[in-house]
């Protein structure tokens, strides 16, 4: 005599459905998350007349990042903070394009990642092609230089 047992389903769907079935087993389930904190970008101005805005002396002597800056920089809503020039510059010669850019935007930049450039310097013509290695830094850093002044041009 001889018994035979019919199988309701097929061999070849059964290795898939195992491995679905043995899969789920190693699924999470829902993770916990992190709330979402917003975060927003804010723009200190960078005005001639008015260093302190961004630059402060310290007990030493020293420059450093003004109050309003390190505020910034500690507060963990804000994601960038961009330096943004006002007014005119173009009374500004070759060293003092350097100096601005190792005295004081160098400074902030190394202070903290969240620091950027935007906007644009409206130097005197002629004056930031005297030290380009400074105009490609202004540049790679997110600030424009004279670019009324290209625009005119194109025209």
């Amino acid at each position: 005599m001889q018994f035979k047992k019919v199988v309701p389903y097929k061999i070849r769907r059964l290795i898939p459905m195992l491995g679905m079935a043995g899969a789920t087993l190693f699924m999470g389930g829902c993770e916990k998350e992190e709330p979402i904190v917003p975060t927003r970008d804010v723009e200190i101005e960078l005005d001639q007349g008015v260093p302190e805005k961004v630059i402060a002396l310290d007990e030493n002597g020293d420059r450093c990042p003004s109050d309003l800056a390190k505020y910034y920089v500690e507060d963990p809503n804000i994601r960038r903070i961009y330096l943004v020039p006002v007014g005119s510059w173009t009374n500004c010669r070759d060293s003092e394009i350097t100096s601005l850019r190792h005295a004081t935007l160098e400074l902030l930049l190394n202070y903290s990642s969240k620091f950027r450039g935007k906007g644009d310097f409206n130097f005197r013509i002629g004056e930031a092609s005297k030290v380009p290695e400074d105009s490609l830094w202004y540049v790679a850093n997110g600030w424009t230089i004279n670019k009324k002044y290209l625009e005119q041009n194109q025209r």
